[in-house]
């Protein structure tokens, strides 16, 4: 990966100087992964506001708006800027304008240049076409927007693909070169909806922040000063044409800027405060002149312009082009979306996308993660991604938590009178619910009462609900906050709620899991088939101390092959999961209700936990060192008696099994001494006593 920054001096006369966002060069195994690249470069692109990416020269997506279907026959509305008005006469400076196709629309862009910049008319450039730079344009705009003189219009398209269509390729098109590029993670058809974006938990068909959008320019054709919705990211693809100029402010920079808007814009602002399109015409100059920091980049085709969070920024084309736009959000991104929650129902904005269902989709995948992690050892990309912003203070568990104590305050306040039931699943199956006075999102909690059906209101307008009693009000729910509170120490990694969680919300367990490997050896196969059997007998019903023994044998069994696999393949294995005391005593709870303890006989059913002084170790069978029962009872002697060292010690299932009153029933913990072993060798690799 290579990164260049430079100044370059704009302007006719006062020399002013924007200094240039980061340009980012990934190599082909860094452009392989979208979201780890942006996680990769965020902490020195983030401070601009907005950054370049150039992809790799492999990079040649067919551009399917060249084709002719779409080129010659798809038409859509161009809409109408006019330069001539101020900004308090027209929030939007945009009117519906004509029918284009793509190809009438480029030659009406090309038209345009040649009048404007080579016509000899009064008040006109009348430059040399070789002496049309994307500098000398830069240079009218800015005239054009701080000192403007004359009527000048300009025509641009905003179009969803949805209904246009996309520049990339979709899964519709069959074209064997296409394939490549309809699964790439920079498609941005895709970009949404990648492993580890928060907006793959958003379901809601109507919901646009996930659907790219196609932006046609010609010359001058600008977007406004604007921050994205909800303070999603954005990420823009150039498709083709002339190149496309931005101007970003940080995020760390918005109050001030806002502070400016508001200073030559009062009566503006005034009637529309959430500061989106409103004004064209501030020039980026203006900003630097007065403190605020301007960062500007020059977008050409074939690449990608990133803007982060809570960055305001602008363009503006110098000729025809093309632009595909999406925004997504992923798991760094859960801070921004927290404060714009606040920010939108502080001014009673409506919202279009539930932050707190994505919030929780996002805890609960990550529950998902570390259960695998940790009892099926699944290290995958995914599941390790999700694991490195969990933890005590990850920005999901921090983001989490905080959302979880704000919803339990405002319970114990309000809703200690009210009738209180569970949401119905259908309850906001089909669109966002919320709250009818400040648009609040109601995915987590809601207040509704039977003297008006369809209306809702959020924690904070309970009261203004209607004037029923608080007794016939009715507090509705998705989780207790005992619950929730459970899901936030799942996030953190305590295991005892990751294995609650997982069972009761997620309904995963021991019992559920099958493993996918094929045997490598005839033994193996066998206890792989032993797994499975006990798996079917345990659910099957049949005698419950006799199936608590198979799913552990299965388990311990399964720990084994896995590891025995790795070792003979000469593969650099991952250790097996080194249990605390503690963890133990949990595993064996999963699999042993508290209720049958005290009904359980003794058993010849040995398990060997191997602990080090630290209190950790790994699970070990001692069911393939045992000697057959078929063999005589001399020989099974002499077997037990060259496999047993002096400080092992055998825990029959019984004592595991028995109720221990001082520790409330839970299973006893216990310690094995076997400290000539390496910790990572399984137990049928003891050594033989000479």
């Amino acid at each position: 990966m290579t990164q260049t920054t430079s100044r370059q001096r704009l302007g006719d006369t006062k020399g002013d100087v924007l200094e240039e966002a980061p340009i980012f060069r990934p190599s082909e195994e860094e452009f392989s992964d979208t979201l780890k690249y942006i996680e990769s470069i965020r902490l020195k692109a983030e401070p601009y506001g907005v950054c370049r990416i150039i992809p790799p020269p492999s990079w040649q997506p067919p551009c399917l708006i060249k084709e002719k279907s779409i080129w010659e026959y798809s038409k859509f509305v161009a809409e109408i800027q006019q330069f001539d008005r101020s900004p308090a006469q027209s929030e939007m400076g945009k009117e519906p304008g004509l029918e284009f196709t793509l190809k009438r629309f480029k030659k009406h862009a090309d038209d345009f240049i040649q009048h404007y910049f080579f016509s000899k008319d009064v008040g006109h450039v009348n430059c040399k076409q070789e002496e049309l730079s994307v500098e000398s344009i830069e240079g009218e705009y800015r005239k054009i927007v701080e000192n403007p003189s004359g009527k000048l219009e300009v025509l641009y398209g905003d179009l969803d693909t949805a209904t246009f269509g996309s520049g990339f390729p979709m899964a519709s098109n069959t074209e064997e070169s296409c394939e490549k590029y309809i699964r790439s993670s920079w498609n941005l058809n895709n970009a949404p909806k990648l492993p580890g974006s928060l907006l793959s938990f958003e379901s809601y068909k109507n919901s646009s922040v996930s659907v790219p959008h196609l932006r046609i320019g010609m010359c001058f054709s600008s977007l406004y000063w604007k921050i994205e919705e909800h303070h999603l990211y954005s990420i823009s693809y150039l498709h083709v044409g002339c190149p496309k100029i931005w101007y970003g402010v940080p995020e760390r920079y918005s109050f001030n800027f806002e502070t400016l808007m508001k200073k030559y814009f009062p009566d503006l602002l005034g009637k529309s405060s959430k500061l989106h399109g409103v004004i064209t015409r501030l020039s980026p100059f203006m900003f630097k002149s007065k403190g605020v920091p301007v960062y500007r980049c020059i977008q050409y085709p074939r690449e990608f312009v990133l803007v982060f969070p809570g960055a305001y920024h602008s363009t503006f084309d110098c000729g025809f082009n093309v632009a595909e736009a999406v925004t997504f959000a992923p798991l760094d991104w859960l801070p921004h979306g927290q404060n714009a929650v606040a920010l939108y129902q502080s001014q009673g904005r409506k919202t279009s996308i539930s932050f707190d269902k994505l919030l929780i989709g996002a805890a609960r995948e990550a529950v998902k993660a570390q259960w695998e992690l940790i009892l099926l050892k699944k290290n995958t990309i995914d599941n390790l991604r999700w694991k490195g912003y969990c933890g005590k203070n990850g920005i999901l568990t921090e983001t989490l938590k905080s959302r979880v104590k704000q919803e339990g305050m405002r319970r114990e306040y309000l809703c200690s009178t009210f009738q209180t039931k569970r949401k119905d699943k259908n309850f906001n199956s089909t669109s966002k619910r919320e709250c009818s006075i400040c648009y609040f999102d109601l995915h987590l909690s809601a207040v509704h009462c039977s003297c008006s059906s369809h209306r809702y209101l959020c924690l904070n307008h309970a009261k203004r609900l209607c004037s029923c009693t608080w007794t016939e009000k009715i507090f509705l729910y998705n989780y207790e906050i005992s619950e929730l509170n459970m899901l936030v120490e799942a996030v953190e990694g305590t295991l005892s709620a990751v294995h609650a969680w997982a069972r009761e919300d997620l309904n995963l367990g021991l019992r559920h899991y099958t493993p996918k490997e094929k045997s490598f050896r005839e033994d193996e196969g066998k206890n792989e088939h032993k797994l499975q059997d006990a798996v079917t007998l345990y659910g099957n019903g049949l005698s419950a101390v006799s199936s608590i023994k198979a799913e552990i044998k299965a388990r311990i069994q399964q720990l084994q092959c896995l590891h025995e696999r790795k070792s003979k393949e000469e593969m650099v294995s991952t250790p097996l999961p080194r249990l605390t005391q503690d963890d133990t005593s949990l595993l064996l709870r999963e699999v042993m209700p508290e209720d049958l303890s005290s009904s359980s006989s003794e058993s010849d059913d040995t398990t060997d936990l191997d602990l080090d002084g630290g209190g950790k170790g790994c699970l070990l069978s001692t069911l393939s060192s045992r000697p057959s029962p078929s063999q005589p009872a001399s020989e099974r002697e002499v077997t037990l008696s060259q496999r047993r060292r002096p400080p092992k010690r055998e825990v029959t299932l019984s004592e595991l099994l028995k109720d221990n009153s001082s520790k409330h029933g839970t299973a006893k913990h216990f310690k094995c001494t076997s400290e000539g072993l390496p910790m990572s060798y399984p137990a049928s690799k003891k050594r033989k006593k000479k």
